[in-house]
């Protein structure tokens, strides 16, 4: 009994011993395999009071924060995460053990003020105006700020029921930022359609019952017919301008049908070009009376701006005779000189491309207005009770084309209506 003893002895001794020596060999072994730390933050900067998390890991990817140690600008960090309580640019580094991590540079800013902008600009008046809001950092802070006119808080999109000048405040986290809003007229955007066509073209009747429907089914769409001859075939409603534009416009396909300016045929009877045109938000309105006094004409046209153009804009203004009937029968028409020809433009009271409206004159609190009185009537008038007058304020541009050896050619003088406006005689048309 007493030798087991001694050897059951010996043995436990014997697993201490190796024991023990494992444990430090492994120990050892563990840090000696620790060669380099690296340091990292979920965040490279921020703004004062801020809280940014740091972490060491070792080569291994073993978490060891909680064992190194973490300097700022060479000073221990008081807190992990730590708050910046000042604006600066922060030098942050490790050590674990003899080990120096890589430096961190963790810039903190300053919110400092804030910048109100809106759009459109300038508002119009009965449509939704938008606010933003942002920092001298650049962050959008719109959701956080309250927004007034006056001492009434408002939402944001605003709509702004008059014209007028409007001091819009925006309040966030103890910044201010007003502005001086001038609330803009709205205007509703019309469509022109211009067809030229002539009595020899067999298939412009189609185009022209296309523009009739057009029409009459929209108050904000109007048409006008521009006859043009061709060769040995007359056309009795053709005038110099109608012609002048044909060629100048390059129009080689009759009927070709512009909306808004040749830039856009019409795919009739299709309203979708139509519409897109009339969806639009309208720069500019017109105001438009016209009557007949002893035999003589007499215009007013006022044109009034919600936004600056960037272009040299024309005024047109022309007469119209509608349901005129000739002596001419209309090919590819069973009503040959019966045929009723609509919207006919009969003379143009200003020059063939447009009077040019002045860039003093453009302005958004006061309007254009051109007085054309005293003017002579045509002798083409078949029925005075027919005639309308159509104003329109349109760009005009060249447009080119690059031929195959990248050579720039210019194809013709394109314009885009900006807006247009109709009245019979007799009338007022105001803005709208």
């Amino acid at each position: 009994m007493k030798d087991k003893s001694i050897f059951i002895n010996l043995t436990l001794t014997l697993f201490m011993v190796t024991s023990l020596f494992m444990s430090c060999s492994s120990s050892e072994s563990a840090e000696s395999q620790i060669t380099s730390i690296n340091l990292s933050a979920n965040a490279n900067g921020g703004i004062v009071n801020d809280e940014i998390t740091f972490m060491v890991k070792d080569n291994g990817g073993n978490n060891i924060t909680s064992e190194a140690s973490i300097t700022i600008d060479g000073s221990a960090l008081t807190s992990n995460p730590y708050t910046f309580s000042q604006k600066g640019v922060y030098i942050i580094v490790a050590t674990y053990s003899d080990l120096t991590s890589n430096t961190l540079n963790i810039i903190i800013d300053q919110e400092e003020s804030i910048t109100l902008t809106y759009s459109p600009n300038p508002p119009v008046e009965n449509k939704m105006a938008y606010f933003v809001v942002t920092n001298n950092l650049g962050n959008n802070v719109t959701s956080s700020t309250a927004l007034s006119v006056g001492s009434s808080e408002i939402s944001n999109p605003y709509m702004f029921t008059a014209t007028g000048d409007y001091e819009v405040e925006a309040a966030y986290n103890g910044f201010t930022d007003s502005q001086t809003i001038t609330v803009a007229r709205g205007f509703t955007k019309k469509a022109l359609l211009e067809d030229f066509t002539g009595t020899w073209c067999p298939n412009c009747p189609p185009a022209a019952a296309a523009v009739s429907n057009a029409v009459a089914a929209d108050p904000n769409v109007f048409g006008v017919g521009y006859h043009v001859g061709v060769s040995s075939y007359p056309d009795p409603m053709e005038i110099p301008e109608t012609s002048y534009w044909s060629d100048i416009y390059n129009v080689t396909g009759f009927p070709t049908v512009y909306v808004n300016g040749p830039d856009t045929r019409w795919n009739f009877p299709s309203q979708s070009q139509i519409n897109s045109e009339l969806d639009e938000d309208a720069s500019l309105g017109l105001g438009l009376s016209a009557e007949i006094v002893g035999g003589i004409l007499n215009l007013e046209v006022t044109v009034a701006f919600n936004k600056i153009p960037s272009e040299e804009l024309q005024l047109m203004v022309y007469l119209i005779e509608d349901n005129v009937t000739t002596n001419s029968a209309q090919a590819g028409s069973s009503q040959g000189a019966n045929y009723v020809h609509r919207d006919v433009l009969r003379k143009v009271y200003t020059d063939q491309l447009g009077d040019l409206i002045p860039a003093g004159s453009i302005s958004f609190t006061s309007n254009y207005t051109k007085t054309l009185s005293g003017l002579a009537l045509p002798s083409n008038i078949d029925d005075m009770s027919q005639l309308k007058v159509i104003a329109f304020v349109r760009n005009t541009y060249t447009k080119t084309f690059t031929d195959y050896f990248g050579t720039d050619h210019v194809n013709s003088p394109h314009y885009d209506i900006y807006n247009v406006q109709e009245v019979h005689m007799g009338e007022t048309a105001d803005f709208d």
